[in-house]
């Protein structure tokens, strides 16, 4: 605790708190449509509220459950709104830790799969079936 300058009664105590500290094995456990913590930037935010909300289907965000997310954030390119609004679900900081989870896949933290491929799939799925659309109109065309 600090001592306001200001000298007056209800300023004199100035209190300051540290962020709860949230390890990986805890975030691990909040990791469903219904429970979901999600950590981006070192800090941990529970966007339960926010899943039928999202712009992009609650579903998307199981893509980084149980891990840090920072990267699958980043990817997205979220808008300076959507950052914005992040901030009033966050909720404590990442302490990092070791995953609660058996697994062979240690180096990889909290990396968790997702039925359908993840990410990449949703990307490269849509240019695939533009890619073959384009091929048979060309060869169509001949």
């Amino acid at each position: 605790m600090e001592r306001s300058s200001h000298g007056d009664a209800t300023n004199d105590l100035v209190m300051t708190a540290s962020p709860r500290m949230i390890t990986l094995a805890e975030v691990e456990q909040h990791a469903t449509y219904d429970d979901l913590w999600l950590v981006i930037d070192g800090k941990v935010y529970d966007v339960t509220p926010f899943m039928d909300d999202h712009p992009g289907g609650g579903e998307i965000m199981l893509n980084a459950a149980g891990k840090d997310g920072t990267d699958d954030f980043e990817d997205v390119g979220h808008s300076p709104g959507a950052r914005e609004q992040l901030k009033k679900y966050e909720i404590g900081a990442f302490a990092g830790g070791e995953s609660s989870k058996p697994s062979g896949n240690k180096g990889k933290g909290g990396s968790m799969t997702t039925p359908g491929g993840g990410a990449a799939a949703t990307v490269l799925l849509p240019v695939l079936v533009v890619l073959l659309a384009l091929l048979a109109a060309m060869l169509g065309a001949k």
